[in-house]
């Protein structure tokens, strides 16, 4: 159990670190000769060129689909413990299903929290470790399930696919929070600078308004 607990201690700090500084190594400088300026780009840039545009958009859109596979996939997974239960499969299989309710909602509440109230850099970089953790989990669910001989076919299959479905999902939105990373940290920054001006602005204004 110790070495175990261990091991996904390490494994999460690994993959903080692959997302995180991995990503900072892999992007790429370009200097433009014409304005003499230094332009960054990152190794998804071809891929989602279309998409430049509007960063903050296109993360909330990737995670707002995210979620919604998420709460399709938890109510799926519910059905798939009554199945488990009611056919008096292995205990590992509806533990399995249970944990994998509980991840879900959890990532969905502190994803969205995240991103639309604490954009910073190790925020970020925490969502995106985690996400793709989540995604491999994901993806031996698919495996496992797809091949049990417990419980119902169908709703097995069904199981299986949805979690293989929100694994793509979930690797895709994991692209995207690395691509537009700079720019949700700096509008989430920014966007805290303008509520401590507006504050302060406010204040000033009540103490002339007092003197």
């Amino acid at each position: 159990g110790l070495c175990a607990c261990s091991t996904a201690i390490l494994y999460s700090v690994l993959e903080y670190w692959v997302f995180g500084v991995g990503y900072r190594v892999l992007r790429l400088s370009m200097v433009d000769e014409d304005n003499e300026s230094a332009t960054t780009r990152g190794p998804f840039t071809m891929l989602f060129k279309s998409c430049a545009s509007d960063p903050r958009g296109t993360v909330h859109r990737a995670w707002s689909c995210s979620l919604a596979f998420i709460i399709i996939f938890s109510i799926i997974a519910i059905i798939e413990v009554w199945n488990l239960q009611n056919v008096g499969a292995s205990l590992a299989l509806t533990l399995a299903a249970v944990w994998t309710v509980i991840v879900q909602i959890s990532m969905a509440i502190t994803g969205t929290f995240i991103i639309k109230r604490f954009s910073t850099s190790f925020s970020i970089g925490f969502l995106g470790g985690g996400v793709l953790i989540v995604a491999q989990q994901n993806l031996l669910l698919a495996v496992t399930f797809f091949f049990t001989d417990h419980g119902s076919n169908g709703a097995n299959y069904t199981f299986a696919n949805f979690a293989f479905a929100l694994f793509a999902i979930h690797c895709i939105f994991a692209a995207t929070l690395a691509q537009f990373r700079d720019e949700i940290i700096k509008e989430g920054g920014s966007s805290k600078r303008i509520d401590r001006s507006g504050n302060s602005d406010i204040s000033a204004v009540d103490s002339t308004s007092v003197v």
